[in-house]
């Protein structure tokens, strides 16, 4: 299978890299030339790997487009394109619909969007997909774990989620800066508590009904030490700060 990135930045290296490595049969990866320098050193890197004189080639060569430029290039990247009838073109523009790509491609193509992040690299974490399609289900499976959401607005409401990356490691700093004060090693401190919610999340993710709410409550002792650490956070700015930062970015990527 040839599939073909336009645009090379950090998501398609993560994707290119988590592909490569999977052991996929028959898989050409053919990357834009924009974004050189990453190109080259992903064809440098990768024996599946070539990079094609321009976009047109890139399309012109693949079975499977990969859109991973930025969304406000959107029109002048792909109006002058010329797509074949019943390519699969994959969406990973944020903030941009299927209908809008649909409306700048002049073929009749299959579009579906996707949501990769970063940890693709590694093979691990979900990928949103919509709508599903055999060959996207087949390519993200083998790096990730799928999520099919009903609609496209909800997989825009999923993907709000990832903003929460960078304070999610800044709260792991905190936690990891607490200890090494306290005498640990970071190293240690680093490790044990990247474990620890590691582990906490793949026993969420098992969870039938999806209620964490619950699983926090089944997590404390009437005046442990998990009651006690919960009520001293609520009553700090508790969780009400995520809450906000949730609403600001789904307005953002709305367009409010």
């Amino acid at each position: 299978m040839n599939i073909g990135f336009i645009g090379t930045g950090a998501i398609t290296t993560a994707l290119v890299t988590g592909l490569c490595s999977a052991n996929l049969r028959n898989l050409q990866i053919i990357l834009s030339p924009r974004s050189r320098n990453r190109s080259v050193l992903l064809e440098k890197k990768y024996s599946q790997v070539d990079v094609a004189e321009s976009n047109q080639g890139v399309v012109d060569n693949s079975e499977v487009v990969f859109l991973g430029f930025l969304p406000q290039q959107a029109e002048d990247i792909l109006v002058p394109l010329r797509f074949m009838e019943n390519q699969l073109v994959i969406n990973l523009l944020g903030g941009t619909r299927n209908t809008r790509i649909e409306k700048l491609i002049d073929a009749s193509c299959q579009i579906c969007r996707a949501v990769p992040l970063p940890y693709c690299a590694e093979r691990i974490g979900p990928v949103v997909l919509y709508p599903v399609n055999d060959t996207a289900v087949s390519l993200f499976n083998a790096i990730g774990t799928l999520v099919v959401p009903e609609r496209e607005e909800h997989l825009e409401h999923l993907s709000v989620i990832t903003a929460l990356m960078a304070p999610y490691y800044q709260m792991l700093g905190e936690i990891t800066d607490w200890a090494v004060q306290a005498g640990v090693q970071r190293k240690a401190a680093a490790g044990y508590t990247a474990a620890m919610y590691e582990a906490l999340s793949s026993f969420a993710k098992k969870r039938p009904s999806g209620d964490m709410h619950k699983l926090a409550d089944e997590s404390m002792t009437p005046g442990g030490l998990n009651e006690m650490a919960r009520r001293i956070v609520n009553e700090g700015s508790g969780y009400e700060c995520l809450l906000r930062a949730l609403d600001a970015v789904s307005k953002r990527v709305s367009g409010g």
